[in-house]
């Protein structure tokens, strides 16, 4: 007999898997009687920018599928994140709070502790079962902090192809924080995907080094030409990957009601890495050359920025083609029938002023501004809301769609278009890496304001850089070109002015 490969033994369980859950769809048509509650489905992916994304209008078509279901979906085309990297943008999602206030402001930092029931499963727990997933370590702490509120939580190194380490954090469910720091983190590793990093206990890394030696994450494959995607932790295939999402599903549908269900995908963060049937199918394009500022902390040549964001796109592309593969799915077999569909992001991804990815201290939209699509049960028609949004709106968007009350102290609100207003309120975002996550934030960080069509950028605390301001109309100058600060005085010194207020407000931690 033959022997069967790891990846062709995960396919052909996959393929059974599929076929025999899909068959259920008549069942799953009828599961629901009316006036239950809907079941809602969170479907988030790393580091894509709405900047990038052709259903927002961008030159490349990186996402016809988006386009297709965007056709029977609402549609956001100003909605940030409160955060610039996963830890803060995903903490932010998922408290309803912003980055002053949860704390999660550092790599691999955690919500602080009075805030740590202040999510949305444990919010919901109590009429939803509510499962967990992501690709995403620094994501897999918050979902660790927020276990207590989580009836199913998915082990990160799920639907995967190699490891490149031992990943023993799983087997300590009841305490996966502590297990992931302790053992992963410290044991075997020098810190969260560091290039050339030391482990803290060298006989440990001595013994990975043997156990995988020879091992090369980014070799090039047939299929894929820049090697396997890769989340510093094991390579996986995202054919696999959101097919391990879509059983996952059709099993909750079988089998829970109602449920919420999160899954938060690495792709399509770096490394880039699409099939080779994504590889060279967009043509150069000439975008703007934005010099670097004096907050940039790399400097990329122009020619390798630009380098970067044509294979990034074609990563898109090919993650865009897995999720229209999964959200079809998910429309045949009759779970969406009552089932809110939620696509979104954790942060998006720079590729200008000399930097490219989201290790940044800048707010640029194309690091923030991020997609929100929503299909609603039985919704058959497009509806596009240009009214800005943020993803600290999630958490109230979902209490409303579940019946439940409001909570005091969220500082996101019910999104428009389902039960919301298109009031004129003022959305933030937050860069603070290198603060304190119990201290004041006056060491290195990074704030921007939006309202209305205008964007304020204040940097404050940075060594030998005194505190700066930069101002822009994101209607006439989406690309953040021309600054209006010191033209624009009145608008400038109005927005100013409220910046302060909350940031002055906020900065400094009152209660752990």
């Amino acid at each position: 007999m033959k022997n069967i490969s790891r990846r062709d033994f995960l396919k052909a369980a996959m393929a059974v898997s599929a076929t025999s859950l899909l068959s259920l769809s008549p069942a799953l048509r009828g599961l629901k009687a009316a006036g239950d509650k809907p079941n809602i489905i969170i479907l988030v992916f790393d580091a894509m920018s709405a900047c990038n994304l052709s259903v927002y209008g961008y030159p490349r078509n990186t996402t016809p599928g988006l386009e297709r279901i965007a056709e029977r979906a609402m549609v956001y085309h100003s909605h940030y994140s409160a955060g610039n990297f996963t830890t803060s943008g995903t903490a932010s999602m998922l408290t309803g709070l912003y980055p002053w206030t949860h704390r999660g402001i550092n790599l691999g930092g955690m919500v602080n502790q009075k805030f740590v029931d202040h999510n949305i499963f444990t919010l919901m727990k109590d009429e939803y079962y509510c499962t967990a997933f992501t690709q995403n370590y620094l994501a897999d702490v918050l979902l660790g902090q927020f276990q207590s509120g989580i009836d199913r939580h998915i082990a990160t190194p799920s639907f995967y192809e190699e490891l490149n380490r031992p990943l023993l954090g799983q087997y300590f469910p009841r305490d996966p924080v502590a297990a992931y720091y302790g053992l992963d983190d410290y044991l075997f590793s020098g810190g969260i995907d560091r290039v050339g990093s030391v482990p803290s206990v060298p006989i440990f890394g001595f013994l990975n080094g043997l156990a995988h030696k020879g091992q090369n994450f980014y070799r090039p494959l047939p299929d894929y030409p820049y090697g396997l995607p890769y989340n510093s932790s094991y390579s996986y295939e995202n054919s696999v990957a959101f097919a391990g999402v879509r059983d996952e599903i059709l099993n909750l549908a079988s089998q829970q009601s109602p449920f919420l269900s999160y899954f938060h995908m690495y792709s399509p963060h770096e490394p880039y890495t699409p099939r080779k049937e994504f590889v060279d199918i967009f043509p150069e394009i000439e975008f703007p050359r934005k010099k670097a500022t004096k907050f940039s902390t790399l400097d990329i040549p122009y020619e390798s920025i630009v380098s970067r964001r044509k294979t990034y796109d074609e990563y898109v592309a090919n993650v865009d083609f897995e999720i229209e593969k999964l959200v079809n799915a998910l429309e045949d077999s009759g779970v969406l029938k009552n089932s809110y569909l939620i696509l979104t992001a954790d942060h998006g991804e720079l590729f200008e002023r000399g930097e490219y990815g989201h290790v940044t201290q800048l707010l640029y939209d194309a690091v923030v501004h991020i997609p929100l699509l929503v299909l609603a049960p039985g919704q058959k028609d497009r509806r596009d809301i240009y009214h800005s949004t943020s993803n600290i709106d999630l958490l109230p968007t979902l209490l409303h769609i579940g019946g439940k009350k409001s909570l005091a102290g969220l500082e996101g609100k019910v999104l428009p278009g389902l039960g919301g207003n298109e009031d004129a309120r003022s959305l933030f975002s937050m860069e603070a890496k290198k603060c304190s996550s119990f201290g004041d934030l006056v060491n290195g960080a990074t704030v921007s304001m939006v309202k209305g069509e205008h964007k304020l950028i204040y940097y404050t605390g940075y060594p030998k850089r005194p505190d700066t301001f930069e101002l822009y109309n994101l209607k006439d100058d989406m690309n953040e070109m021309k600054d209006l600060y010191l033209l624009d005085t009145v608008t400038a010194s109005q927005m100013k002015e409220e910046l302060l207020d909350n940031f002055e407000e906020n900065r400094k931690i009152t209660q752990f």
